[in-house]
């Protein structure tokens, strides 16, 4: 970026924090902070500042701060439980919405799980295991919000949560709610439309099947173990950094490339799991991209693959 492109960016940044914060409390059943820590938002620990850090508690809440950002010429970002994602060092110009924990009901009607954006995925299907009703043990151990795996269509190898929706509702950036039905949406490894729509999804409805508790339990616990074996739950991480090529793990790749234990700074690949990086304490941002950028480097040149990420770098880099 050019001196000019910085001036004009930092231009915009000071005019963004001369906006009336008064007025945009005033309008809040929620909060905003300004220059708000994302590292106290974040699996990783890892992030700078947003310059705004809204917690809205009602859906008029999101209405008003996604209008008022469009027309003050402000970018918001949706931001569940700071999972799969890295932050960097600078931060985030513009603002940031937190779902979680407002909108976070979960409820059950018949064969149909509804809940809001903001809600842990664990709680998630913690609540469908209580009512009886199977889909989501493939999701068990996967960190973050409902609405964030949706977005993401997260999973795992034996099931991906885009395969249950039914319909979700969404807002644009003109504040305008409607829903999109499993036909509109497009979901593939990893992937939906959604991503990059700048659509901010409120509720979700999932059709899942009936089945004992008892074996769906039994279910969950097979696959909770399984992923405590095999990955660093308790660590400090934001998941599995790269996405599977179409023949081979991707930490099968590190694992034969030697990556194991490889390090910038505070952050290092896990011993447990060569496709997880985890925060020994004081990792950076931009240590941890290092270290994604030497991972890609050594799979290219041990086994002739790249691979893709599958955390999201958020901010300003």
């Amino acid at each position: 970026m050019d001196q000019q492109q910085t001036s004009q960016q930092m231009a915009s940044r000071d005019e963004w924090l001369r906006l009336d914060l008064d007025e945009v409390r005033a309008a809040l059943k929620g909060d905003v902070l300004v220059d708000e820590p994302l590292s106290k938002h974040t699996s990783f620990g890892i992030g700078g500042p947003a310059d705004f850090f809204f917690r809205p508690k009602t859906e008029e809440d999101i209405r008003w701060i996604v209008t008022w950002a469009r027309t003050s010429k402000v970018p918001v970002k949706a931001l569940g439980n700071g999972t799969n994602l890295l932050v960097s060092d600078k931060g985030v110009r513009g603002g940031v919405i937190r779902l979680t924990p407002a909108f976070g009901d979960v409820s059950v009607k018949g064969d149909i799980l509804i809940a809001g954006a903001g809600a842990k995925l664990a709680r998630v299907i913690e609540k469908a295991a209580d009512a009886g009703l199977s889909g989501l043990e493939a999701t068990v151990g996967v960190p973050g919000t409902i609405g964030g795996a949706i977005v993401t269509n997260a999973g795992t190898d034996v099931g991906s949560v885009g395969d249950l929706v039914q319909e979700i509702s969404v807002m644009d950036d003109r504040g305008h709610v409607f829903t999109l039905h499993h036909d509109d949406l497009q979901y593939a490894y990893r992937y939906s439309n959604l991503m990059g729509s700048g659509l901010i999804v409120l509720t979700v409805r999932l059709a899942l099947t009936p089945a004992h508790p008892v074996d769906i339990r039994a279910k969950m616990e097979r696959l909770r173990v399984k992923r405590a074996t095999r990955q660093p739950l308790r660590a400090r991480s934001a998941g599995s950094v790269f996405k599977n090529p179409p023949t081979i793990a991707a930490g099968k790749l590190l694992d034969r490339a030697g990556a194991k234990g490889m390090r910038c700074g505070d952050a290092q690949v896990s011993y447990k799991h060569a496709n997880f990086i985890i925060n020994k304490g004081k990792a950076t941002a931009s240590d941890l991209r290092a270290l994604v950028e030497r991972l890609q480097e050594l799979c290219l040149r041990v086994h002739g693959i790249w691979l893709e990420p599958e955390i999201e770098f958020v901010g300003d880099w």
